[in-house]
């Protein structure tokens, strides 16, 4: 089976959450595809296509800060959408916008956890539920709340 080979690019410029990748002779990701720079701290940074502005340039949105960025840093397609883990292993847990747990907690059933894109299509109307219900969200405060901006006291 043949690999296919990786998409690379550069940083062309980073104006706060704003950067602009150039892919010289290759194919632009599509839009909404997750893009990965390695920092020379080591640590690594997603962005997330939301333009092609011409001249084989992408301009992004980065999920993280960018101080450390120059021009010039490689950047590496992932061909997909940032996903992130669903079901019922996330339950009780808290996670950044990619999909990483931030609430000191192991991995453990999250790390096998089936992933879906962030980006994918709201439920139908027919999967949706229209009977009244208590949502607890896991927020104290907003829980504690709820029955009283229902009942009309808030």
């Amino acid at each position: 089976m043949k690999e296919k080979p990786v998409v690379k690019g550069t940083i062309k410029q980073a104006v706060g959450p704003i950067v602009d990748v150039e892919f010289s002779n290759q194919h632009l990701p599509e839009l909404l595809t997750a893009l990965v720079i390695k920092l020379p701290s080591g640590n690594s940074l997603t962005v997330e296509v939301a333009q092609h502005i011409g001249d084989d340039v992408v301009r992004c949105v980065a999920m993280g800060p960018t101080e450390g960025l120059v021009r010039g840093l490689e950047v590496i397609s992932t061909e997909k959408p940032i996903e992130v883990p669903v079901g019922r292993a996330t339950l009780g847990r808290m996670f950044n916008v990619l999909g990483e747990p931030i609430d000191g907690l192991e991995l453990g059933e999250v790390k096998d956890a089936k992933k879906m894109s962030i980006h994918r299509l709201p439920p139908k109307f027919k999967d949706q539920s229209v009977k009244t219900e208590i949502f607890e969200t896991g927020i104290k405060v907003i829980d504690l709340l709820c029955p009283y901006v229902r009942g009309g006291k808030i």
